[in-house]
């Protein structure tokens, strides 16, 4: 394990990214599905998908340096899915976190709690009231992480895979560990 950074900067993600991004989650995959049994992310890295979050300016990347490695992605979106959230809810200004990995390395050191965070904020920022993520459906121990950082469980979509509904309110200030490196689109 390595020491969590004291600072976080966060970057819109490039192409180059693409790999490293990869890399986390086949990390995270393999660690869910040993520890909880869990098939959450076990079908291959979607290249042309992640391409594509890249080229909308969705997946941000964390490091622990302005132009270090990246520890921690997520994607934040304006739109979710009308296949799991209802017209009513997707008729409220809400931003949808997804693929949200941190490095096992800082496992436990609060990077992704800091970066939830910084999500609602900016979020927030754009003009959302809420944060909202749809997650594994079969994995209770991540269902548990989110309700321990504030999340309300809304629903689990029956018959899909990621179906698990959260959400929380959106951050008033961002967090002072967390500093954006360049332009923002969200």
């Amino acid at each position: 394990m390595v020491r969590a950074p004291a600072a976080l900067y966060v970057r819109t993600a490039v192409p180059a990214d693409l790999p490293r991004l990869a890399a986390l989650r086949a990390e995270a995959a393999a660690w869910i599905a040993l520890e909880h049994g869990s098939a959450q992310w076990s079908s291959p890295y979607d290249a042309e998908r992640g391409l594509a979050m890249i080229a909308r300016g969705a997946t941000v990347v964390a490091a622990p340096a302005p132009r270090g490695e990246a520890v921690a992605t997520l994607t934040l979106r304006p739109a979710g899915s009308p296949r799991l959230w209802s017209r009513e809810e997707l008729a409220c200004r809400a931003y949808y976190l997804s693929s949200f990995t941190v490095d096992r390395r800082y496992a436990g050191q609060g990077i992704g709690a800091v970066l939830g965070d910084w999500a609602a904020w900016r979020a927030g920022r754009a003009g959302a009231a809420l944060l909202r993520a749809n997650v594994w459906s079969d994995n209770a121990a991540l269902h548990a992480y989110y309700r321990a950082r504030g999340w309300r469980w809304v629903r689990t979509v029956a018959g899909s895979r990621s179906g698990a509904l959260f959400e929380r309110a959106v951050g008033a200030a961002a967090p002072a560990r967390v500093h954006e490196v360049g332009r923002w689109r969200v």
